[in-house]
């Protein structure tokens, strides 16, 4: 075997391993609190060595940061398929549709990654990204402070409402919570314009 495929043998193999360690870690940090996940936990559950993880993950945050950038990944792919939508209503409705429907039907993973925010950087990245996204939608100025306030104060609201609803054992439906997630937005939309009376939120709450 030359020395071109016995590097391609080993790096597959060091691939298959990661996957391995990755699909460890989210079934880890989804049955638990962050806390109470150990780096051996997450070796055992995928058949591996303890220093593996260091390796490919660099500890126990490098893990959890890659679990839950591969279910934000999963979500993300979900999206993607609303900018097929025209009506921006709809489109929202849409988005929030799905995402109820992914924590309903993974409320653990749900809580434990998706809902748990804040334990690095990754997180506000991700915030920015969705709070652009919107803003975009409704054709608001994503650099505007009022804006930027008002739809991280939505984001934080409609999170802990979908964390409490999974809580209580989903005593709504799926539909009534994107309503809900709806008109959270459109009062972070009059509370944009009430810190900033020179912005007319009026033309992105018709579009809701």
């Amino acid at each position: 075997m030359s020395t071109d495929n016995r590097l391609t043998a080993r790096q597959a193999a060091a691939e298959q391993t990661k996957q391995k360690l990755l699909a460890a870690a989210v079934a880890e940090f989804s049955q638990r609190p962050y806390d109470e996940v150990t780096v051996g936990g997450i070796a055992r559950a995928a058949g591996v060595a303890h220093g593996l993880v260091s390796h490919h993950f660099q500890g126990k945050q490098g893990a959890y940061v890659a679990a839950v950038d591969a279910v934000y990944g999963q979500m993300r792919t979900a999206d993607d398929a609303d900018l097929a939508v025209e009506a921006v209503g709809d489109r929202l409705r849409q988005r929030f549709h799905r995402f109820l429907t992914f924590v309903a039907a993974n409320p653990d993973t749900a809580l434990n990654l998706v809902l748990a925010s804040g334990r690095d950087d990754a997180f506000a990245a991700r915030r920015e990204y969705s709070i652009s996204v919107v803003a975009g939608w409704l054709n608001l100025p994503a650099d505007n402070a009022a804006v930027t306030v008002a739809l991280a104060a939505f984001a934080d609201a409609a999170e802990g409402l979908a964390a409490e609803w999974l809580r209580s054992g989903r005593t709504f439906t799926v539909d009534a919570m994107t309503e809900a997630f709806l008109a959270l937005l459109a009062g972070a939309l009059r509370s944009a314009q009430a810190l900033d009376p020179s912005l007319d939120a009026r033309p992105a709450l018709a579009l809701l």
